[in-house]
């Protein structure tokens, strides 16, 4: 006489939210924004293919909430990096495009799942208030300029970043980094009355 089965016990997971943002972290960087499930982030977390949708209602969801938690990583790296522009502000200035260089490689699935194709960032910071914005008001460029200036900044430093992850940058990036801003700064300058 077969004995009927158990009921099988649902697999209880500790914090299931945080353990499927990591997973996606991780198969982010390993296989980039779309190269990865639902299904897939489930299976790394060890629990069934329909747990994740208590927690996200689909793959778009878990994805928006992996950026607007790489947005927050981010602009706590960059702000930290300025540190009030302390002890000068061109060196802190310069500590932010490193900064950027830094979160790139180690946080490879937040940074990949903030600026994937179709992504913006949920809390775009202020201009005026943003860690570059900051830099480029104390170093002395006055709002007419700074956010185009920081678009520039932050393709040097968006597109270094890629083409390091691609293994196809020749030279170290903080070096480029460094000069290009140097050189973005000079021609500045010399655009101004009396540069």
């Amino acid at each position: 006489m077969d004995l009927p089965e158990k009921p099988r016990r649902a697999y209880h997971h500790g914090n299931l939210h945080q353990a499927l943002l990591e997973a996606a972290a991780a198969l982010v960087a390993e296989r980039g924004p779309e190269g990865f499930s639902l299904l897939d982030a489930a299976r790394a977390c060890g629990v069934s293919a329909s747990a994740p949708y208590k927690h996200f209602t689909d793959k778009a969801a878990l994805m928006a909430e992996l950026a607007r938690l790489g947005g927050q990583k981010f602009q706590a790296r960059l702000g930290a990096a300025w540190g009030g522009g302390q002890p000068e502000a061109g060196q802190a200035f310069l500590r932010v495009g490193h900064a950027y260089l830094a979160f790139a490689r180690e946080e490879p699935g937040y940074y990949l799942a903030l600026f994937r194709p179709g992504s913006m960032m949920a809390d775009m910071p202020d201009q005026a208030t943003s860690p570059m914005g900051r830099a480029l008001a104390a170093i002395g460029i006055g709002q007419g300029k700074a956010g185009e200036l920081a678009l520039q900044i932050w393709a040097l430093s968006h597109g270094l970043a890629s083409l390091e992850r691609s293994g196809l940058l020749p030279m170290r990036a903080e070096t480029l980094i460094d000069t290009g801003v140097a050189r973005l700064l000079r021609g500045l300058k010399a655009e101004q009355p009396g540069g």
